[in-house]
Formats: structure tokens, C-alpha cells, sequence
């Protein structure tokens, strides 16, 4: 059976972007979906061949199926899928296709079977529309390989069926075409899933301090604007206290090595949930969704307890300390984020001015 991805252990939000990409290819679909009902009507007006009308009739049908479930994608779907929800919509998009396929080989059959040999290239033009498109288009493998067998394969067996020598040549060739398609759908759904794949970790890099592996000031901006509107929460400013006398003291290796230590340290006091990001230097900050005056002030109690424990640095020993300025939002009206973060400043100022290694808690906004 094949698998819907090509590349093991795909994560779940690039799999669902993917799926989401099936969607976007509706001028492709209303291509082939126009070449197939104009043609089928064609043959149907020149021949008067009952089979050929009702294959028409369901190539409208299929045709609508595929258009319809485009747009109920756009209008329901959004943004806001889980992957259980994007395979059930992969899976309506495959049957969809693999229904229109069966129309073409359908068309393929009956045109070979009745011998309406000037419907020959017909066959093989939308035959080759279809598999040529979803190789380029389609970046689910599993959909492509499946469609291009039913087509191609209908189409050479017809061709091998009529006894003709140069359409059996033709049929050899198609064979080897199906080969090429089945290579070159996997080695581009390859290459798109790579790309995503690699994208995701330069976003993921880009939202992370380098130093110290927490989140950065981007990330930190990005977290206060994603919100929920109306909820509490809290902000805490921290800074160290005595860290430029270490780093002069032991250099900045050391320095560095202790912005670390005290990063994995902030780490432990949170909920999961929260976010601890560096803004620079030894400037760091907590987002506290969900938390009144209480738990805010109990976090920062901790930290400023875990972050004044001795360390040791490139084997040398070391003491800093950390004040902290909270500003807490009870939430159910809007808030401006800045003015939020410069109220948690304020307080850290405070706090360093009233002896640093303590807490301050802003006006609650």
C-alpha cells in the first residue's frame, strides 16, 4: 500500500500544509475538467453514441464534484486543521480525482472498443493532460501514481488490444512514460517536503536565541500578540544582578556559559505553557498566560531563589542575582502590549532601585 508520505516522520503541520496545497489547484482542475467535457460532448454529437453521451453526463458530474469540494475546502476548512481533519479531506480530494480518472479511461475504452479512430488522439491527449498535470501538481505520491496507472494503464491496454503495430509501439512508449511519471511525482514530492521540512527549522531558528536555546525577543513579541483577547496574564522582566562583574572577572566564554545555566534555570520555575525568552544580554522575560497577581508572584519569587544558587562556570565558581518587575493583566478589555511591557520595565527599575535580587509587581492594568 503506499503511504500518503514520501518522507518518514513528516510533521503533522507540514503534512497539512501540503494537503491544503491539493486545494489550491483549481485552474488546473477546471482545465482538464473543460478538455473532458468538451470532448466527450464532441464525440457524443459525432458518433450518437449512447455510451458516449452517459459518459458525458457523469464527466459533468464528476467534474462539478471536484469543483464543489474546492470550494467547500476554502469556505470550511481555514487554516485551523487537525491532521485527522486534513486526511479526511486528502482522502475526499483523492476519490474525487480517482472518480474523474475513471470517467477519462471510461472515455478511453469505449472510443478504442467502438473504433472511433478520430477519437484516438482524444483519448491520449486528456490521458496525458491528466497524468502530465498531477505529476507537476499533485504532492501527494500515493494520489498521482494511483490516477496515472488507472489512465495510462486503461489507455495502453487499449492500444495493445487493437492489433495495430504502430499503436502497440505507441502503447510500449506510454509505458515507459508512466514509469517516468511515477519517478519524477516522487522525486518533486520529495523536493517539496524537503523544502518545507527546511523552512520550518529556519522559522523555528529564527524565533530562538542562539545562546541559550529559549525563545528570543521575536518570539517573546509573538507570544504577547497571539494572546487570547479578554484573558489574564502576566509579563515578567528580569535582569541579572552582578552579571557584568563575572563577565569581566572569568571573560566572556564564561559569561556566556552562565547565560546558559541561568536560562535552563528560569526554564524550571514556569508552567508549561510559558514562555521564556532572552531579549539580549542578560535581559529576560516570562509570559504568564492565564496567571493573576498570585501565581505571577510566585514564579518570580522562584526565579529570583534558583537564580541566586552558586554556579560554576568553565570550572570557576560564580554568583549573580535577579530582579524582577511583573505587570499583570486582569484581562476583558483591550490592552495595548507595549504599554504592558513598559509597566513591567518600570517595575523592574523599581526593583533594582529598591535593592535588586526582588520582585515588584506594576499597577495590575
Amino acid at each position: 500500500m503506499l503511504s500518503r508520505n514520501c518522507t518518514p516522520d513528516l510533521p503533522a503541520s507540514i503534512e497539512i500544509e501540503i494537503i491544503s496545497r491539493l486545494y489550491g489547484a483549481l485552474p488546473q482542475i477546471l482545465c482538464i475538467a473543460a478538455g473532458l467535457v468538451a470532448g466527450s460532448a464532441i464525440m457524443a454529437v459525432r458518433t450518437g453514441d449512447p455510451a458516449i453521451w452517459a459518459i458525458l453526463a457523469v464527466a459533468i458530474g464528476t467534474s462539478l464534484a471536484r469543483i464543489v469540494g474546492v470550494i467547500a475546502f476554502h469556505r470550511h476548512a481555514g487554516k485551523c486543521l487537525t491532521l485527522a481533519q486534513a486526511h479526511r479531506w486528502e482522502d475526499a480530494y483523492a476519490w474525487a480525482a480517482f472518480a474523474f480518472t475513471a470517467v477519462i479511461a471510461a472515455l478511453s475504452i469505449r472510443i478504442f472498443q467502438a473504433g472511433y479512430v478520430d477519437g484516438y488522439i482524444l483519448a491520449v491527449g486528456l490521458t496525458m493532460a491528466l497524468t502530465a498535470g498531477s505529476s507537476a501538481r499533485t504532492m501527494r505520491f500515493w494520489i498521482c501514481a494511483t490516477l496515472s496507472t488507472v489512465a495510462l494503464g486503461t489507455l495502453v491496454v487499449c492500444m495493445m488490444l487493437t492489433g495495430d503495430l504502430l499503436l502497440q509501439s505507441m502503447a510500449l512508449l506510454l509505458t515507459l512514460y508512466l514509469y517516468s511519471v511515477y519517478e519524477s511525482s516522487a522525486h518533486i514530492v520529495r523536493q517539496i517536503e524537503a523544502v518545507l521540512v527546511a523552512e520550518r527549522e529556519l522559522d523555528i531558528a529564527a524565533r530562538r536565541d542562539p545562546l541559550t536555546g529559549i525563545a528570543n525577543r521575536r518570539a517573546f513579541d509573538e507570544t504577547l500578540a497571539g494572546l487570547s483577547a479578554g484573558s489574564p496574564f502576566a509579563v515578567l522582566m528580569l535582569d541579572l544582578d552582578g552579571f557584568k562583574a563575572v563577565n569581566d572577572r572569568l571573560g566572556h566564554a564564561a559569561g556566556d556559559d552562565l547565560l546558559r545555566q541561568v536560562a535552563g534555570r528560569l526554564c524550571e520555575v514556569v508552567r508549561n505553557g510559558d514562555t521564556v525568552a532572552r531579549l539580549g544580554g542578560d535581559e529576560f522575560a516570562i509570559v504568564l498566560p492565564s496567571a493573576d497577581a498570585v501565581v505571577a508572584k510566585a514564579v518570580a519569587d522562584r526565579a529570583v531563589a534558583v537564580v541566586a544558587r552558586a554556579y560554576v562556570v568553565l570550572g570557576s565558581p560564580a554568583k549573580v542575582g535577579i530582579s524582577v518587575g511583573v505587570q499583570v493583566v486582569a484581562g476583558g478589555q483591550p490592552i495595548d502590549m507595549e504599554t504592558v511591557k513598559a509597566a513591567a520595565d518600570e517595575a523592574l527599575y523599581a526593583a533594582k532601585r529598591s535593592g535588586k535580587g526582588r520582585t515588584v509587581i506594576a499597577k495590575a492594568a
